[in-house]
């Protein structure tokens, strides 16, 4: 009798310890396209405006792929891992996530690296639970076609287009939580460096938004063309 009192009890306890996945909230705040100047006319002639602005772009980290003086027109790219969203604004994103002694919120510009835990897709044996710990590190390319033109004799009109091409790669570690021990351990690293964890580009011009409705959108925040334009000053 007291064997089946026991194996009851612990059929209970376990029975009551179901696989209970976490609290989360995700909330999206998509950018607000802004009209960025990209276009000014200078009091300079057009030779001495052409062989400023090619002098000062190469003192900056902007590449330069192709000039062609003829045909009035500049090319220069970048790219970068960091600083992006002083580049491109995709919005805002708040998240927040509750599992037992865990409790994170975390609001993050959607340009830009973030981090956050999330619900896994795949559970094991209960009472515990598995959950992931995301990374998002973003790319992003940029390049501008700078046309530079001439007004009159002491006037030159310069225009700056810029295209944008913005993704990022999300990387995980598997967490496993134990409620009969109230511990979350990392077990996996199996996301890590995957191809396939790479997420398609979004790309887009100045003063244009790009994205799909109901996912990330994105826009320039007019750093890059602005940038150009300065060195015209």
């Amino acid at each position: 009798m007291k064997n089946i009192v026991s194996i009851f009890i612990i059929f209970f306890v376990f029975s009551g310890c179901a696989t209970t996945l976490a609290n989360e909230t995700y909330n999206y705040q998509p950018p607000a396209l802004k009209e960025i100047k990209n276009e000014i006319t200078v009091n300079k002639s057009f030779s001495e405006t052409w062989d400023s602005l090619v002098s000062d772009l190469a003192k900056t980290f902007y590449v330069i792929n192709n000039i062609d003086k003829e045909s009035r027109l500049l090319n220069v790219s970048f790219s970068s891992t960091n600083n992006i969203p002083d580049y491109v604004d995709c919005g805002i994103t708040d998240r927040s996530f509750q599992l037992a002694s865990r409790n994170e919120d975390v609001i993050y510009e959607a340009a830009g690296y973030s981090e956050y835990f999330t619900n896994s897709v795949t559970q094991i044996s209960e009472p515990n639970t598995t959950y992931l710990h995301i990374f998002r590190q973003p790319y992003l390319e940029g390049r501008a076609n700078i046309y530079i033109a001439p007004e009159n004799n002491s006037q030159t009109k310069v225009a700056v287009n810029a295209r944008y091409s913005w993704q990022y790669r999300a990387e995980f570690d598997t967490i496993l939580y134990m409620p009969l021990y109230d511990s979350h351990n990392r077990v996996d690293r199996a996301g890590r460096a995957k191809d396939d964890n790479l997420y398609d580009p979004i790309s887009f011009n100045t003063n244009q938004k790009g994205g799909e409705s109901g996912g990330v959108l994105c826009v320039s925040t007019g750093k890059f063309e602005t940038d150009i334009l300065k060195l015209l000053n």
